[in-house]
């Protein structure tokens, strides 16, 4: 799972011809590395997992703290944005029923 991730990543960013730094690099295999080992993790161990990332120094998108329900943000709440190779706090889009279609 992880080098099918990262190869997406870096396909990705070789087709748009962006250039990278070592820096930003660490942080697409940090974002490929937890989806791939806690991905399927439940939100405490998600929670646990970023903690341990945190204290080995991993780059990790910066934390506000609580979101709006009970549960803390962790990386599994950010997306790195291939544009600027920053991270992006991940967001459903809105979404608009469809029109009822009227049969007679």
């Amino acid at each position: 799972m992880f080098l099918n991730l990262l190869t997406g990543f870096l396909k990705r960013i070789q087709e748009k011809n962006i250039k990278y730094t070592k820096a930003e690099f660490e942080k697409i295999w940090t974002y490929c590395f937890a989806w791939a080992v806690g991905g399927l993790f439940e939100t405490e161990e998600r929670e646990k997992f970023h903690k341990l990332m945190e204290q080995i120094g991993a780059p990790l998108p910066m934390i506000s703290g609580v979101k709006m329900g009970q549960e803390k943000e962790t990386i599994y709440d950010f997306f790195i944005n291939l544009e600027t190779l920053d991270w992006k706090q991940w967001e459903a889009e809105s979404w608009v029923p469809p029109k009822r279609l009227e049969f007679s």
